[in-house]
């Protein structure tokens, strides 16, 4: 990262024009063999924009969590409103699932040495809960520039019946326009329907356990919940040190050094 640093692509990278950034990201980091991918896993990240289904833990080990996770989720979050978002500042169960050496190894195969950990979020779906449309998640998120590897775990097994994340492979390489969502959709802006090719979609139906890691560009989606059963999703969202966050969830909120470290220090951090 230091050599990113020195390079003359850096101004460029922290203005605007971050595909440059993945570029240098792919062609520095394409050789690296002291991390946990393959080169054919690192080629289909770059092509396909995601990765995965993996192992993070057993079925039977997650099934034993989620008590204490629902148990999370009911409970007020201190310093923050939404009970859904950032818990792995407040329960180190949350904390030791999103910094996983099998999530943040691949990772950092991927994005290098240098990583931050920036948010968590729980996607919970009773049944009937609404459909989350088409989105790209660098259209809602105040980073410059957007620059974030997400991991997905699944909290309870996800399946096409109960509402599994769906994503389409490719769709990293374009931005994709974003408009006024429909009132039957779980979120208020979606990807515009026109630009989107859907004829290749992915359906990532997961055990409890599992995850994938996808990028910020990424499109995905995820049906409403037709089944009589709960699906619940875990998202981890990464950054790397150039990377500046311009607002927090709380004024307590600081982004944590999972791996290597944080040479730029453009964000508060633990």
């Amino acid at each position: 990262m230091n050599a990113l640093l020195a390079s003359p692509a850096y101004k460029t990278v922290c203005g605007v024009n971050y595909i440059i950034y993945h570029k240098i990201l792919l062609e520095e980091y394409m050789s690296n063999t002291n991390h946990r991918l393959s080169e054919d896993e690192k080629k289909q990240f770059w092509e396909e924009g995601y990765l995965g289904p993996y192992t993070l833990c057993s079925s039977d080990d997650m099934v034993n969590m989620q008590p204490e996770i629902v148990e999370i989720l009911e409970t007020d979050a201190p310093d923050h409103k939404v009970r859904v978002h950032n818990r792995h500042l407040d329960y180190p169960l949350i904390y030791k699932l999103a910094t996983h050496p099998t999530i943040v190894n691949r990772m950092a195969s991927i994005y290098g040495p240098d990583l931050l950990l920036w948010r968590t979020n729980f996607f919970v779906k009773e049944p009937g809960a609404k459909e989350i449309p088409w989105h790209q998640d660098f259209n809602y998120w105040p980073v410059e520039p957007p620059i974030i590897i997400s991991a997905w775990i699944a909290i309870d097994s996800a399946t096409l019946e109960n509402s599994c994340l769906q994503i389409i492979p490719g769709s990293h390489r374009k931005v994709i326009p974003h408009i006024k969502a429909t009132s039957d959709m779980a979120f208020n802006q979606m990807g515009d329907l026109n630009y989107i090719d859907t004829s290749n979609i992915v359906n990532l139906e997961m055990q409890p356990g599992e995850f994938v890691l996808f990028n910020e560009r990424t499109m995905h989606h995820s049906e409403a919940n037709h089944s009589n059963k709960r699906r619940i999703g875990l998202a981890v969202r990464v950054i790397v040190p150039i990377v500046k966050v311009f607002d927090w969830d709380s004024p307590k909120h600081e982004l944590i050094v999972i791996h290597g470290k944080d040479p730029v220090q453009f964000n508060r951090r633990s």
